[in-house]
């Protein structure tokens, strides 16, 4: 398992256009392109407003997933948990965003330039399609034959913490963070990697703030509903059915307590090796290049790179291109 958040890298040097033109030239076969990231989201807007910049150059179709803004904010505030060191209660969290989800809002925006610029495009409710959104892209793509339903059935596509792994993650957070800023993206890579597939639960949001985030957001999910399918559309603060009480069975709650007990193992097990005075150092961003440079110098054993390549991912965990590298390096050893 990888956890990743696509194959595109941002180039702060360069804009999305030029980037775009620039892997236009050099696709002298005219293939399909597919750039994923969630940094791509952000940046639509400028890349629309360009359109006539790259139009003659690139035939582009956008793919945008959006989901239940329920489900968003608690993703969102779990990443602020998972990879920022956020310590803040959640409703606190969306006090500081005076209750807007930045993502509806900026979706709205691509969507309507999109509409404005005929720039042709598909909108996927995520939230309906946790478990075939990979299969869906694939059909989007023209690529539907090719897709590895053996290896993907059963697949956590987008594991996100309990709400115990979260509750004990952000006490973490408030005692460590400020000393190990790495503690957070450490500790739960540990917890998504050695148990993918525990239940996550979404984050509660109490009842008044609820209604203030619905309120607050209802014009661009509106916008954004416009151009979705009736079955596939989002909540609204009109559409939105009043919250029941769920009862969970004798099996449920003793499935959770089991889980809940491996969390805390696994979080205690990572936090004392992380922890530990007799670990290694923390080595700094330029020894960690030399030692990436040093492992793609040529001049090394196959086995010497990969054992450079593991000690710089120890220091750059989030490294996503430093995965790519020890990934490659470990396929090309096991064929030696």
């Amino acid at each position: 398992m990888e956890i990743t958040s696509g194959n595109w890298q941002q180039n702060p040097e360069a804009s999305l256009t030029q980037q775009l033109r620039e892997i236009a030239k050099n696709n002298h076969n005219n293939s399909i392109i597919i750039l994923s990231s969630e940094s791509l989201f952000w940046l639509m807007p400028e890349l629309i407003k360009n359109k006539s910049q790259w139009e003659a150059s690139v035939d582009l179709h956008i793919i945008l997933a959006v989901r239940e803004i329920e489900e968003m904010l608690s993703s969102e505030y779990q990443q602020r948990v998972k990879r920022h060191g956020d310590a803040m209660p959640l409703e606190q969290f969306l006090r500081a965003r005076h209750f807007i989800s930045s993502h509806h809002e900026k979706a709205a925006e691509v969507i309507e330039l999109m509409s404005q610029s005929n720039i042709p495009s598909t909108i996927i409710n995520y939230s309906q399609h946790k478990r075939d959104i990979s299969q869906l892209i694939f059909k989007v793509i023209g690529a539907e034959d090719l897709y590895p339903s053996g290896k993907m059935s059963g697949a956590i596509i987008n594991r996100s913490l309990s709400r115990k792994e979260l509750e004990i993650l952000v006490t973490i957070n408030a005692l460590y963070y400020s000393k190990f800023p790495w503690i957070s993206t450490v500790i739960s890579d540990a917890l998504i990697k050695n148990q993918p597939k525990l239940e996550a639960q979404q984050c509660k949001i109490a009842k008044k703030q609820l209604e203030k985030v619905y309120e607050m957001n209802d014009a661009y999910l509106q916008s954004i509903n416009a151009h979705l399918d009736p079955s596939e559309q989002l909540l609204t603060l009109s559409t939105r059915p009043q919250e029941a009480q769920q009862e969970r069975s004798a099996e449920q709650i003793k499935k959770s307590l089991e889980e809940e007990t491996i969390s805390i193992r696994l979080i205690g097990e990572t936090l004392l090796q992380a922890l530990n005075p007799k670990s290694k150092r923390k080595l700094s961003n330029d020894t960690v290049d030399a030692i990436i440079k040093l492992s793609q110098s040529g001049s090394l054993s196959k086995s010497t790179e990969v054992e450079l390549l593991e000690l710089a991912q120890e220091n750059r965990p989030q490294g996503q291109r430093l995965a790519r590298l020890l990934e490659r390096a470990k396929k090309q050893l096991a064929k030696m």
